[in-house]
């Protein structure tokens, strides 16, 4: 059980009086405002431990967005107060830096708060903003990233962590300010139960050190860990006292009784039933080739009955969401075979696209996911695909929306974008409904939403199975996988256990998968014949297509020019603003040389790369081999029309007359066009291989050494090169947008190609939009100042 701190004579942090806040809408001016809070006063002691609870929509992040000043709260509705007294007022844009130095903060959301380009350098950029000395940044950042078990991770770049490895980040990057209040929206949201009950015990401690806490959170035994919660009920406060005091518990519990009400008896048994997915010997490994290979799934045999419901729990990163993955299609296994309602996947003579439709997926991500603009349009795409069409069409966008608890009537012609994270989550959920497909995939389905929100999904989930449909959900919550037929769990990539919860919870318990101990009773009797399955118990495979996909094939390649390979060699450790030199010499005699200059310098690249840097000359190659699409379109528009001082024989004109008369190619066009595909590929091998042998980190550190002389001219010359660094970076968090994108599009029976390209546009553009907003706020929250 958690320390209680007493504040008790502890002296005024933070005073919130009658503050109401609305928001308007800028597309409709004359509509009535939506108000967020309304009347809303508590006061808050030095030392206290508060939770924060409300339904989702209820007004949480927006109040603690107006005592940081990332929200305008009204004049003196708001006070922050010094440890010395002096009263500060987030309305007053003078006073927010000081606030935030006070109150550390995070977001809801982890990934567009992470700034750094590794694990390390985004725990160090809130220190570095306050000029702490060298030794006493690096304190910190060992410091805070061991409180969040992230340190043997501190060289691994963000986008390459799971998202409960994110959120510890972001945490880690609070801790390393060492403010007195710490603000912290949905912590654990993402993060196993042994994980959460760690990071529990650190607010704990820093209570116990005087820190003041205000905790976020939908969890009952994590609100009860407190001495104070406040409930907040369509803007308004509802209760703020001791938390057992509450008379609202029992509306937010799951309780034990929820599957019965819904659902009666077990599902079918493992060894008799009919099969709807089988795992044989299969394994998939993501980033490879590179310097940070990651296993998603090693081995994985699994069974899953149909007709059933099965929760997959484990640690973060161990593998589920590629699991999912796999069922879905969307991921092929790079050996053994996956077989879905009877198909294998990697048989070329199944249609992955029909299969899909089969087996439907609701996303971990929905907050980047959400591709059209309105919330009816988003859940009507994979039915629209699957041919449903007009009024049954829109029948079942209606059922879908209204069963994932956005009434149609209320969120049909709602922006995706204005949603809450609840709400997006549920948004999620009514596409895949509205797939009524045979198989039935959440991944984390429960993550940032009330107890009233998750109470639902647990009924909708044994809806499904009671209309005959087969469930597979990924969960963190224990409670919740002990209604399920089956639990199965994975450790590093592996199923450590598949059984009924009473055997997996009892007797096949293993402390070693990093879970926290179950603390509930089993909820019903075991089955007469046990369907638990270890893991060296072996399934048969099955016999191999004749026409075999190319296993662990993606359905999304990340555009790329190179990735960092980390092989040790002369290269590899050459000072850094030395390879940038090599880089800026081969560019210039590629672009500026002769015809004959871009063959030399592949040639060099290739053999350099080869010889000093173990680089196999397959990896600048095919990131050339890359960009040759884009430069064969931009020849083809250059060769389109002939050049007023083009005198030189024309070599092929298809069209004599007519339209398209104008399209000709001539000696001239073919010489000047082979030459810049010659340079532009060079160019584009040469820095391949400087990505290849040059961490993101040590080029922006050499960028940051190269730009140091403009310091002394009074230029922001660290600005500049974060920009820099942060400009780099937003290359692989919009590729993740994208796949993310293009992951929901696939997943719900969309189609792959040009139209399919186009359509990605303008949903990655206002996530790009979305993301920069949102980088903004964490960067002012971790006391950046803009060229100061």
């Amino acid at each position: 059980m958690a320390a209680k701190t007493a504040a008790a004579g502890h002296s005024l942090c933070l005073s919130i009086k009658n503050l109401s806040f609305s928001y308007g809408n800028p597309r409709q001016p004359s509509a009535p405002a939506l108000n967020a809070l309304n009347n809303v006063s508590i006061d808050i002691r030095s030392g206290e431990y508060i939770t924060l609870l409300g339904e989702n929509g209820s007004g949480k992040s927006t109040l603690i967005s107006c005592v940081n000043g990332l929200l305008a709260p009204p004049p003196g509705a708001v006070a922050v107060f010094t440890p010395d007294g002096v009263r500060l007022d987030p309305a007053n844009e003078a006073h927010r830096w000081r606030i935030r130095t006070l109150t550390g903060m995070t977001l809801q959301n982890p990934d567009p708060q992470i700034i750094g380009c590794a694990v390390e350098e985004d725990v160090a950029f809130g220190p570095e903003n306050i000029n702490l000395s060298k030794a006493e940044i690096q304190s910190r950042v060992a410091n805070a990233l061991m409180s969040v078990g992230l340190i043997h991770l501190r060289d691994r770049p963000p986008h390459l962590l799971s998202g409960g490895e994110k959120q510890r980040l972001a945490l880690a990057g609070i801790l390393a300010l060492d403010a007195s209040i710490f603000i912290l929206d949905e912590p654990t949201s993402m993060l196993d139960s042994h994980s959460a009950q760690t990071i529990l015990a650190l607010f704990d401690t820093l209570n116990s050190q005087g820190k003041t806490i205000i905790h976020i959170t939908h969890d009952h035994d994590e609100a009860l860990r407190s001495r104070r919660s406040i409930v907040l009920r369509e803007g308004r406060v509802v209760f703020d006292g001791v938390p057992e005091a509450w008379g609202g518990w029992e509306e937010w519990r799951l309780g034990h009784a929820g599957k019965s009400a819904v659902f009666s008896g077990l599902g079918p048994e493992a060894p008799t039933a009919p099969v709807a997915v089988q795992f044989f010997s299969a394994s998939h490994q993501y980033q490879h080739p590179s310097a940070l290979p990651i296993t998603g799934i090693h081995g994985v045999s699994l069974r899953i009955p149909r007709n059933s419901t099965t929760a997959v729990i484990g640690a973060s990163g161990c593998g589920k969401t590629t699991l999912l993955k796999h069922i879905n299609a969307l991921l092929l296994p790079s050996s053994g075979n996956v077989v879905v309602s009877g198909a294998d996947t990697l048989d070329k003579r199944v249609n992955l696209r029909n299969l899909r439709f089969r087996a439907a997926l609701a996303v971990q991500s929905p907050e980047s996911a959400l591709f059209e603009t309105y919330v009816a349009d988003d859940v009507a795409f994979g039915p629209a695909n699957a041919g449903l069409k007009d009024a049954k069409l829109v029948q079942r966008v209606k059922t879908a929306m209204d069963a994932a608890g956005l009434p149609f009537a209320a969120f049909a012609d709602r922006e995706t974008t204005s949603l809450s994270g609840g709400e997006k989550r549920r948004a999620a959920l009514a596409g895949a409904l509205a797939m009524d497909s045979e198989i039935l995939l959440l991944d984390e389905p429960l993550a940032a939403l009330d107890n009233k929100n998750k109470r639902r999904v647990m009924e909708l989930i044994f809806e499904q199975q009671a209309k005959g449909k087969t469930v597979v959900v990924t969960t963190h919550s224990l409670e919740m996988a002990a209604f399920f037929d089956y639990v199965a769990v994975m450790d590093k990539g592996r199923i450590a256990a598949f059984g009924p919860p009473e055997a997996v919870f009892g007797e096949l318990w293993n402390p070693d998968w990093e879970l926290a101990a179950p603390k509930f009773q089993t909820v019903r009797p075991a089955p007469a014949h046990s369907a638990e399955r270890r893991v060296d118990d072996p399934l048969e495979p099955p016999a191999q297509p004749k026409h075999r996909r190319k296993a662990g094939k993606p359905f999304f390649k990340t555009a790329f020019l190179g990735r960092f390979l980390d092989i040790d060699s002369p290269l590899r450790n050459l000072d850094p603003l030395m390879k940038m030199a090599l880089l800026f010499v081969t560019g210039t005699i590629s672009i500026t040389g002769s015809l004959y200059a871009p063959p030399v310098v592949l040639l060099i690249v290739l053999l350099g790369g080869r010889l000093a840097g173990g680089i196999p000359c397959g990896t600048p190659l095919r990131s050339a081999a890359a960009v040759l699409p884009f430069l064969l379109l931009f020849v083809f528009l250059q060769t389109a029309f002939l050049w007023g001082n083009d005198s030189s024989p024309i070599l092929f004109q298809p069209f004599q007359t007519g339209f398209f008369s104008f399209f000709s190619i001539t000696s001239a066009e073919l010489h000047r066009s082979l030459g810049f595909i010659c340079r532009i590929a060079s160019l584009t091998a040469a820095l391949s291989l400087y990505l290849a042998v040059t961490p993101l980190r040590e080029t922006i550190s050499a960028i940051n050494t190269l730009l140091s002389p403009l310091s002394r001219l009074g230029l922001p010359a660290r600005d500049i090169a974060m920009m820099v660094g942060i400009s780099i970076r937003f290359v692989p968090l919009l590729t993740e947008e994208a796949e993310r994108i293009v992951t929901a599009r696939i997943s719900r029976g969309g189609k792959r190609g040009l139209r399919s390209s186009l359509a990605l546009l303008v949903p990655l553009l206002l996530l790009s939009l979305e993301r920069a907003e949102t980088l903004a706020n964490a960067m002012l929250l971790r006391l950046y100042k803009v060229f100061d």
